[in-house]
């Protein structure tokens, strides 16, 4: 006698059920992969901008220090402002340059006092000249130095400004402080002079204060509560200057020309603006105006 069995029970999916669940994995995939993809590019704004808040919160500081070290003196021609409004179809470009107190690490004066305490004309022979902390600054904006040429008394030239958009705010210090002498051969010729109009040696340190400029806006107040593009005023000096800079974050690609006619940089993604006034110091006022007695 034949003994039946029941046949055994197959269990597992079906053609359309793996298509269905394969659809429904890739679904929820993308949806996954588009909130990732979302965060990340966030991140990486969020952190060019805070980059480039860093590097222009760096570059204002150090002008602001170099403003309230202001000096002037009208009895000097020297110490006059000398300032230019640049503007362009990217943003403004402009220039600012006084007469200032640097501060020089190490102290050359300090260093040359330890030398002569030894007692050796040797050793005070081997010491760099005396460099004064009475210097004339001057802040402005220039292509940005391709790497391997970071000169200390060259800057790139003028034609270069048109050629890239690579923008970089250079600060300038030097012992000349006729600014047509110091400042205006070297952002002429873009190579600073080695002697002055008597053939004395000038000191000049140019620096890289912060790269991905967009805009360098300066605006000079005076005292009838006016604001200047520039200052002309030789026998005066504006009361306050307000600074505006607008630095690209790293992450952000070049902008093209057109894209920034359409786009002002106020509104242009991955950028950041920061803006400050600094009251200037005054010179002292002439025996005259106080009161007393002429000299």
């Amino acid at each position: 006698m034949h003994k039946s069995y029941p046949e055994p029970h197959e269990s597992g999916f079906t053609l359309v059920e793996m298509l269905v669940s394969v659809s429904i994995l890739a679904i929820i995939a993308g949806a996954a992969y588009a909130v990732f993809k979302t965060s990340i590019d966030a991140y990486h704004q969020t952190e060019a901008r805070i980059l480039a808040a860093q590097r222009t919160r760096v570059a204002l500081d150090r002008l602001v220090t170099d403003l309230k070290h202001f000096q002037a003196s009208p009895e000097e021609p020297d110490f006059v402002l000398y300032t230019q409004d640049v503007p362009s179809e990217s943003g403004e470009r402009d220039m600012l340059s006084f007469v200032t107190l640097v501060r020089t690490d190490p102290d050359p004066f300090l260093a040359q006092l330890n030398a002569g305490r030894g007692g050796s004309q040797q050793n005070l022979a081997r010491l760099p000249p005396l460099v004064s902390d009475v210097q004339r600054v001057a802040y402005f904006v220039r292509a940005d130095m391709p790497p391997g040429e970071t000169g200390r008394n060259a800057l790139p030239s003028a034609n270069a400004d048109a050629q890239t958009e690579e923008l970089a705010l250079y600060r300038v210090t030097t012992t000349a402080l006729n600014p047509e002498v110091a400042i205006g051969s070297l952002i002429e010729t873009g190579t600073a002079p080695q002697t002055d109009e008597n053939g004395e040696p000038i000191y000049f340190q140019i620096a890289t204060l912060v790269t991905g400029i967009v805009n360098f806006d300066l605006k000079y107040l005076d005292d009838q509560e006016t604001w200047y593009d520039s200052w002309d005023q030789e026998d005066s000096n504006p009361v306050a200057v307000r600074i505006l800079i607008t630095v690209r974050g790293e992450e952000q690609p070049p902008l093209s020309l057109e894209a920034t006619q359409v786009q002002p940089a106020a509104t242009q993604p991955n950028v950041m603006n920061q803006s400050t006034m600094v009251a200037l110091p005054q010179p002292p006022a002439a025996p005259e105006e106080q009161g007393g007695p002429p000299q």
